[in-house]
């Protein structure tokens, strides 16, 4: 064969071998895609200290947050704020009275150790909470609740009352028997375990990090290896703890962390607001800032002042202002929050002229010497009490103002919140009150607004009493149908509108900043923070191809 030849064949060679080549790259490409594959890490910063991750005991962040991803409940709930079962194997079979929830588990569920998780542990679980010596921050929730085990797989709740709120205390994680049992209740705080925890969830601790002072500087977690659900994507998952938001904010943009949530209660509302390299996601949340009338003062128990001082005030303004328009205009709590999204609670327009003129049609003129309001019998002088955070104080300053202007004295006080808590709230020694109102993902009413509840340690702030009010908000939660209670919740905000007790400035919403390359954050509805969790088996980083 010449050399011509040889050149000709190799050249042939190559063409043919680029072509199988391109034919298996096309043949792979076909019949591959692009998903989430196992890989990369993720570093979120929380605000505070963990001391207990132990369900029983957990009652604040970063702890809610932390027993979110390390255990699991019977339920849990999905990005769009509905009810799904998580160890247990379906929804529960509820009897005909509506008083015994009947739930099988998912069977091969294993702890982090390795051990079965069984029925056991669930009632040991609720047994624990119910326990006074354990001093449980859930214990009220379960009081009216028994539970027993039918068998290794199967539980039963027995409920002395019907209660429609009680299916979203089945989101309660659970325990392990098998590691608590042994621990009493003086050493239950102390136990390492409530640190060094192991649970069921989609991640285990692999590591603490503790500072000289014995303060936790970082937690690192791993995929636990036995999880029964959806594994997950990110490989190394670290929370770091801060004490500050603003120490959060300088950490983001320092690189040492890759996210974080805070709400705009007490902070710079503008929170890392100009990072380009991480998304800014918000979500409304069942906290509201509200003004609560102690309907005991003889001023304000007069609707015609209510609706002037509610009239003097520019809703729009507060939350552009002074939430920095991370905040909405409330809407009203139901089972539904997709469903009701748009319905805004009513207040009466802002409209200071006619704020003035119902007050004149009322009997109540200015005096002459002071320019202040009168009316025989009633005073023109309120005090209005908040707490230091920045975003009340302001609003509070901003209702002050407000209200002079239609011709009240206004005396402002600002305290710390475990002051104004413990020296105010509990006693209800104050004419206006300016405090958020928080709601869990059921919206009962009944321990914020029913007549039994207008003494400590009941929520009831203003001594509302309302026979209509107190028959809604028990007829609500005495039955389990969806449909019932929100009707019934309609009709008690309505009623609510309508009387003025207090009014609705705004909804909080919870800022949630997190690095662009982590995908797969599906959140449309949250009830809590610690919620935002609820898919992080499905965040990713890296992508690979595999087989369709």
């Amino acid at each position: 064969m010449g050399k011509k030849e040889k050149i000709a064949l190799g050249l042939l060679a190559l063409v043919a071998l680029g072509s199988l080549t391109l034919s298996i790259t096309g043949f792979y490409l076909n019949h591959t895609r692009l998903a989430p594959i196992v890989g990369g890490s993720y570093t979120e910063g929380l605000k505070g200290q963990p001391l207990y991750i132990n369900p029983v005991l957990a009652y604040q962040e970063p702890d809610t947050s932390l027993t979110k991803l390390i255990f699991s409940g019977l339920y849990k709930f999905n990005g769009e704020g509905d009810l799904v079962a998580d160890l247990a194997d379906g929804m529960p079979v509820v009897s005909q009275d509506q008083k015994q929830y009947t739930i099988n588990l998912k069977r091969n569920v294993k702890w982090h150790n390795g051990r079965l998780l069984t029925a056991d542990d669930v009632v040991y679980t609720v047994n624990l909470i119910k326990d006074p010596a354990y001093k449980s921050p859930q214990r009220s929730l379960w009081l009216s609740t028994s539970v027993e085990k039918l068998s290794d797989y199967q539980v039963r709740f027995t409920l002395k009352d019907v209660s429609g709120p009680f299916i979203y205390n089945l989101t309660l994680p659970i325990l392990s028997e098998y590691i608590w049992n042994k621990i009493d209740p003086a050493s239950f705080h102390l136990s390492e375990n409530n640190l060094n925890a192991i649970g069921t969830g989609p991640y285990a601790i692999r590591t603490v990090e503790k500072l000289k002072n014995g303060n936790v500087k970082s937690l690192s977690l791993e995929p636990a290896a036995n999880y029964y659900g959806e594994k997950p994507k990110i490989r190394n998952l670290t929370l770091k703890f801060y004490d500050t938001e603003n120490d959060l904010a300088n950490a983001l943009r320092a690189g040492e962390i890759q996210g974080f949530g805070y709400t705009p209660l007490g902070n710079d509302q503008n929170l890392a607001s100009n990072q380009t390299s991480a998304n800014r996601l918000t979500f409304p949340i069942p906290q509201y800032e509200m003004v609560f009338f102690n309907l005991n003062n003889k001023t304000l128990a007069d609707q015609n002042i209510r609706t002037a001082l509610a009239q003097s005030i520019d809703r729009n303004k507060i939350i552009s202002e002074f939430f920095g328009n991370m905040a909405v205009l409330p809407k009203t709590p139901s089972l539904e929050p997709a469903a009701g999204s748009e319905n805004i609670l009513k207040q009466p327009p802002y409209d200071p002229e006619a704020a003035k003129a119902l007050l004149e049609k009322n009997g109540w003129s200015k005096d002459a010497a002071t320019q202040l309001l009168t009316k025989k019998g009633y005073k023109n002088e309120l005090t209005l009490v908040t707490n230091d955070f920045s975003i009340n104080t302001k609003t509070a300053q901003y209702l002050a103002t407000q209200w002079e202007a239609l011709g009240l004295k206004i005396d402002l006080v600002v305290l710390p919140t475990k002051q104004l808590t413990e020296d105010v709230v509990r006693s209800r020694n104050f004419d206006i009150l300016l405090f958020p109102q928080k709601l869990s993902n059921d919206p009962d009413p009944f321990l914020f607004w029913h007549s039994s509840q207008s003494k400590d340690p009941g929520l009831n702030l203003t001594g509302f009493n309302n026979p209509q009010a107190d028959k809604l908000v028990t007829e609500s939660r005495t039955t389990t149908d969806i449909n019932v209670r929100n009707q019934k919740y309609q009709d008690f905000y309505a009623l609510l509108e309508n009387q003025l007790p207090a009014l609705f400035l705004a909804q909080t919403e919870y800022v949630y900043i997190v690095d662009k390359q982590i995908q797969g954050v599906d959140l449309s509805v949250l009830y809590d923070p610690s919620q935002r969790f609820y898919n992080l088996p499905s965040w990713y980083i890296s992508e690979g191809r595999v087989w369709k």
